[in-house]
Order: C-alpha cells, then structure tokens, then sequence
C-alpha cells in the first residue's frame, strides 16, 4: 500500500511533524498501514503520541556545561527540577505532595514481613527514593532500577542528601536479565499498570524472588465502584473497555484493558509507562495469575475500587 505523506503545507499538523519518526515511534499504526498525518490529527494529538524524536541529550548536554554561582547547598540541586517533583521529600523545600518516605502501604509491608536486616530487595519504579528510603531504613540493602530520566536523576539526588546506601540503576526492567532465586523480596509499586505486557513482568518477577509486593490499578468491570470524577474518562474511552485483551497463562484466562495516558505525556514530571498505552489487568484474574504463578500466600490491602486515579490496592504475595 502507498503511503501519503504531509508536506508543511498542512498548515494542521506541527511544523516539526516527521511522519517517518511518526511509525517508527508508533508501531502500531505502522502495522496497521494508515496514513501516519491523518492518523495522528485524529487520534495521535488526543493520546498525546510522539510525533519526533527528541533532541533531549542534545538540550541536556548544554544544560550540564553551565555553572552555578548560588552559595552551596542542598537545596540547588533540587531546584534544578523545579515543578517536576511528586515526592515530599524531608527537609527540602518546593518539592512535591507525595509523602513517599512515610507510606503507609509501606508500613504494612513491613509490618507482615517483620525484621528485613540483610535482606536483597530488588526495587522497580522508585520514583523519588521514598520507598527505597523506607526499605533501607528497615535494615534491606535495595537496588532500585528506574527507566525515566528524570527519575533517575532525581532518586541521585535524594540518595545524596539523605545519606543512602542503596544503589539506583538506570535502565528498563523490561528488558532487565532477573535471576532466578537472586533476590529476597521485589517491590514493585506502581509499575504494573504502567506495563504493555504486565503478565510477562510478573511471569520473570516470581522466578527471582519467593516473595513479591505490588501497589498497582486494575480494572474493575463493575464500574458503578469507579470514583465518580474519572467515570466520565471510561466514556471518553480512556480505557478501551470495548475490546478486551486475553493471554492463556498455563490455562487461566487473564483479561486485560488497554488505557491510554493522554494528556499526561505532556507535563514535564511524568513518571509513566514508556509506551503511550498500558494494560490494566483485571482484579480476580490478577489474584488468580499470582496463584498460578506459585504464591500461595497472597494477601491484599488498601483495596479501593473509588481511588481518585482508578481501582487499585496493595498485593504481599508469598510461595
């Protein structure tokens, strides 16, 4: 099938629109051999898909040659991400609301596996550090591997000013080679639903660690139970109820709906997935793919199906 590409004189597409980089980025709609200009004024604007590659280590290089002239301290460095921060972070100024150095999720964790002297945990998504912090604390000794940039970067610095042993990797844990039985305990909060194949994380996760902890969403397919302010994004088709994926998992059907970030990809703080989709995996087949996955020890708490954000809760599951 030919292809149609714009010129600039579609005066409705950005003036920096590369249809090319368009389906390389957006692989989907190059599988699906649609006009990449049409496809993109019509959905790819709403879903807030990448349109060009960006030139962020070039901008960044520039950035990391100048100097400062404040007086030292603390402070500076964390201002360098000024507005971009979700965590509160102790005894720094203008950072964020989150108060993930004191999560009473965390806590709970805590409190049901006791005493965590000496143990490895393998931490994804850190955010900030809050967690780690809080896993440190508790005597673990925590490697955290976060895939975004300014994540990484921001978890550095925490590390730096809080005085933390724990190691912070930057990579995808994705495409991370786990080894089998290697670690304690992984900690995986909010991570799942931000995966495009959260059964295969999950599938590597329980053959490197008997003992598991999720914070994630889920999909709830009664969803009178949904907070009423986001019920109006399943009309607008945030989550895309209408086709549902199935993957067969040694005989268990997983059910699983794709959610799109939209206008989220747009603020400069955003923590998500790496794709501009995700799949929420439903509730109860959650539950029963950890089952089959070998915990047979898997408790749940904070369980809010009205959760400003979308249904979520808290998962301990142990072999």
């Amino acid at each position: 099938m030919m292809m149609r590409f714009p010129t600039r004189k579609n005066r409705a597409l950005p003036d920096d629109f590369d249809p090319k980089a368009y389906l390389e980025l957006n692989p989907d709609v190059e599988a699906a051999k649609v006009d990449p200009a049409v496809h993109y004024l019509k959905f790819g604007v709403k879903e807030g898909r990448q349109y060009r590659r960006p030139e962020g280590k070039k901008e960044f290089t520039k950035f990391l040659a100048h100097f400062s002239d404040l007086a030292p301290d603390d402070q500076n460095g964390f201002d360098l991400f000024e507005g971009v921060w979700s965590s509160k972070i102790p005894n720094i100024a203008n950072t964020g609301i989150f108060d993930g150095f004191n999560d009473p999720r965390v806590h709970w964790l805590l409190e049901e596996l006791g005493d965590l002297t000496g143990a490895s945990v393998l931490e994804l998504g850190p955010l900030e550090g809050g967690h780690t912090h809080m896993l440190e604390t508790a005597g673990a000794q925590v490697t955290a591997i976060e895939a975004n940039h300014g994540a990484f970067l921001r978890c550095l610095l925490v590390k730096n000013a809080l005085g933390m042993k724990s190691k912070f990797v930057l990579g995808d844990f994705q495409s991370a080679d786990f080894q089998p039985g290697h670690r304690d305990l992984v900690v995986a909060s909010g991570v799942l639903y931000h995966m495009t194949d959260p059964v295969g994380l999950l599938s590597r996760l329980s053959e490197t660690a008997d003992k598991l902890f999720l914070w994630t969403h889920y999909f709830d397919e009664d969803l009178s139970k949904w907070a009423p302010d986001i019920r109006s994004l399943l009309k607008k088709g945030k989550w895309d109820t209408k086709n549902v994926i199935r993957q067969n998992v040694s005989g268990l059907d997983v059910r699983m709906v794709r959610q799109s970030y939209g206008d989220a990809l747009g603020w400069d703080g955003f923590c998500g997935g790496s794709d501009v989709t995700s799949l929420w995996i439903y509730k109860d087949d959650l539950v029963a793919l950890l089952g089959k996955l070998g915990y047979t020890d898997v408790r749940i708490n904070f369980d809010m199906p009205d959760h400003p954000n979308g249904p979520s809760f808290a998962v301990l599951a142990q072999k």
